[in-house]
């Protein structure tokens, strides 16, 4: 019989035990510092914040059923601000895939990083999540965390990302806190590298539904996701669907801003005029560079599109910031496919696996 660790949850409170181990991994110095969800003094929104004070896991809710934005981006940011301090970080599973892929570019530097990944229940709309907070007497993640035993059964209710997302368990995380499948009023599952298991007081005793509940929800996502590229794709074949779909797009750009790519160097391509070799060495390093438009070559959208759509996670951001609530989500899968299935590239899957475009 497989044993696995797991933590106790004092007195029915899966969130403050979630804190209780967070708190844990601060006050044993494996972090200087811990970027976390936190919510606001209303309840009604949160926002990753850089956690220094175990006091300040009082408001910390990794459980929300919210996401305003790619936390990859965040904690890619604040590592060039506090350089030299090893951080860690508590992130859902297209987040952490988002790290695998910016460190591939240099944008961060995993080894100077301690990640917490937590299973996915999925996430609402900012406007969804304040409505439910305001309108019901259990809140979001109450309202969340109810059906994480049998998994999420009103997926109609999440975010169109989520609603299509097959990757809702932690991957290429230091330590996987486990929800699906599990009687989270009772334990939760938390697996941990060797070398930090010791720390964090985990018992070992058997499981059996978690399986079950991961295989059901996998086949429920998988179906969805098909038909939602099957749509896709029969939009993008016709002209007409596809000028309709975009007619009402103003070039704001906010698309844009929130996809954890669109704003990194590496993925935009590099003068005409560079030579094959400096951009060989660069496109392995993920160096950045500045260019202005004239000095792009005729195709360099196209290419930038290419590698964002290889390096693609699904995390919906980009749909979600759309004022015209474009289905950009699908439409992202149904293009970059093919170019995944040629490459056999699972964006975010190993740290060590080349990107697709990386000539060296």
């Amino acid at each position: 019989m497989t044993l696995h660790t797991v933590m106790p949850v004092q007195n029915g409170d899966t969130l403050g035990t979630i804190r209780q181990l967070l708190k844990r991994v601060l006050e044993e110095n494996l972090v200087n510092a811990l970027l976390v969800p936190v919510e606001t003094p209303n309840a009604e929104r949160v926002t990753p914040i850089l956690v220094k004070d175990s006091m300040q896991f009082n408001a910390a809710n990794p459980l929300a059923p919210i996401m305003t934005t790619n936390a990859a981006i965040v904690l890619a940011r604040f590592q060039r601000e506090t350089s030299g301090k090893f951080l860690g970080a508590v992130l859902r599973p297209c987040e952490l895939r988002t790290v695998v892929e910016l460190a591939k570019v240099g944008r961060i530097n995993r080894s100077r990083l301690l990640l917490i990944g937590i299973d996915c229940l999925g996430t609402y709309e900012p406007e969804a999540y304040t409505q439910l907070a305001r309108a019901s007497h259990r809140s979001p993640t109450d309202e969340s965390l109810r059906w994480a035993r049998q998994g999420p059964i009103a997926p109609y209710r999440l975010r169109n990302a989520c609603q299509i997302c097959e990757h809702f368990v932690p991957e290429n995380a230091d330590i996987s806190i486990g929800l699906l499948g599990m009687n989270i009023r009772d334990r939760i599952l938390v697996h941990a590298r060797a070398d930090i298991e010791d720390k964090l007081y985990l018992n070992k005793e058997p499981l059996n539904s978690r399986e079950k509940a991961l295989a059901r929800l996998a086949t429920i996502r998988h179906h969805r996701y098909e038909q939602a590229v099957a749509n896709a794709t029969q939009m993008l074949g016709d002209l007409s669907s596809l000028l309709a779909l975009f007619a009402h797009c103003d070039g704001c750009g906010e698309c844009n801003e929130a996809c954890p790519f669109c704003g990194t160097a590496a993925f935009r391509p590099f003068p005409k005029s560079e030579s094959r070799a400096q951009r060989a060495h660069a496109w392995a390093s993920g160096s950045m560079w500045r260019t202005l438009p004239s000095e792009m070559g005729p195709f360099s959208d196209l290419v930038a599109w290419g590698r964002r759509a290889a390096s693609c996670v699904g995390c919906g951001m980009c749909e979600s910031s759309c004022a015209q609530h474009t289905p950009l989500t699908a439409i992202q899968a149904a293009l970059g496919r093919k170019l995944r299935e040629q490459h056999h590239y699972v964006p975010g899957r190993d740290i060590n696996e080349k990107l697709p475009w990386a000539v060296a």
